[in-house]
């Protein structure tokens, strides 16, 4: 709480008329100056009590996600657009609020700090104030704090108080568009549908084309006899299609830096799209984190994983021969020691900084090498 230009003179004002009573017994002085003080003070106690009774809610259109059972939600947004914020001002008290300023106080990365005005707000009433960010920098940011700066009667006294603290938002980083191996994509055609049952439980599976090597003990026979060709039983859940996504941030001098590391994780977050949208369940692996994503529904918690991700090294989990590998690493030899621990028969695509010439550039998706997003450039030679 402050004093105003015109408070301040109020005050020398009032302090001289009563320092004039008593000096040359001038009587009349002395109420007068009384009076200003006291309007001073008035001010204050009124704006003292007003700013308690100011309550801010914050809301964004931004989805909510939890990256994991039991952790934090957070409002997803993606890295370079322009971020909406919605701030409902109340007076929860009786008399009414003079008309005030609002500050937002945008946390490091999430953009510049917006001012917005608030009307006169009568005891119960309240007014709804729109702002915008555009955060430039992935990582957990958004509004650091909320400011109101009230002016108090007669504007001799002004207040600025902390209304709301931190309201975390989670920054991912842009999403690429992606397209998955080809040969990854192809699948049996479904010929038939139907159920095995196994004890008390049943199965979904569906019929095609007997190839050599397949079991004879899986021959559907009543398709066979329909189609009259040899028809086997495919389960579903052997169609099941699993990626793992490996992202490394180590290298022999250190991390990545900032930007290096929102290429990488660009590059893997476009791979986990991709796959997820084409149905299979995909596996990330990054400093910190193992996590698997099933279907499209996940891919909000996968650009969430982009935002929380710290540089380090990673470690291959245990593995059950996934269709495809992708590993996005800082450095191409710990790349390459990680392809040589899968089987031959697995596409193996590795994403590396070296790929990279000129990192100067803003915009990741203009920077990307296409290749980044087709997956069919660079394979690891094993």
């Amino acid at each position: 709480m402050r004093l105003s230009t015109s408070g301040i003179i109020f005050v020398l004002a009032g302090a001289a008329l009563i320092v004039g009573a008593y000096r040359f017994a001038l009587s009349g002085l002395l109420p007068a100056g009384l009076l200003l003080i006291a309007l001073v003070l008035l001010s204050a106690a009124l704006i003292g009590w007003g700013t308690r009774r100011i309550s801010v809610t914050l809301r964004t259109p931004l989805p909510e996600v939890r990256l994991t059972p039991g952790a934090d939600r957070y409002p997803l947004a993606p890295e370079g657009k322009e971020v909406e914020l919605e701030a409902i001002v109340e007076n929860t008290g009786h008399l009414a609020v003079p008309a005030s300023t609002i500050d937002f106080v945008a946390a490091a990365g999430f953009g510049d700090s917006t001012v917005g005005e608030v009307p006169p707000l009568p005891g119960g009433r309240a007014q709804t104030v729109l702002t915008s960010f555009t955060p430039g920098r992935r990582g957990i940011s958004g509004i650091e704090s909320v400011l109101i700066t009230v002016a108090g009667p007669f504007g001799l006294v002004t207040a600025k108080k902390k209304v709301l603290g931190a309201f975390p938002i989670a920054v991912a980083v842009p999403t690429l568009g992606g397209r998955i191996p080809r040969e990854s994509a192809n699948r049996p055609a479904r010929l038939d549908e139907g159920k095995v049952r196994s004890g008390h439980t049943t199965r979904d599976f569906h019929t095609r084309e007997y190839v050599p090597g397949d079991d004879l003990r899986h021959v559907h026979w009543p398709t066979t006899a329909k189609s009259g060709e040899l028809m086997v039983r495919h389960e579903a859940e052997e169609e099941t299609l699993h990626a793992l996504i490996v992202v490394d941030l180590a290298g022999p001098e250190g991390p990545p830096d900032d930007l290096e590391t929102e290429f990488l994780l660009a590059a893997a977050a476009a791979a986990g799209i991709a796959f997820l949208r084409s149905d299979y369940e995909v596996c990330v692996v990054a400093p910190g984190h193992e996590i698997r994503f099933r279907g499209q529904r996940d891919i909000d918690r996968l650009r969430l994983l982009t935002a929380l991700i710290e540089p380090g090294p990673s470690r291959l989990p245990a593995h059950d021969n996934p269709n495809h590998v992708v590993i996005c690493a800082a450095d191409d030899s710990r790349a390459e020691a990680m392809a040589a621990q899968f089987s031959r028969r697995i596409p193996i695509t590795v994403r590396s900084l070296s790929e990279i010439d000129d990192m100067t550039m803003l915009g990741l998706s203009e920077d990307l090498p296409e290749s980044w997003t087709t997956f069919d450039s660079k394979r690891v030679s094993r």
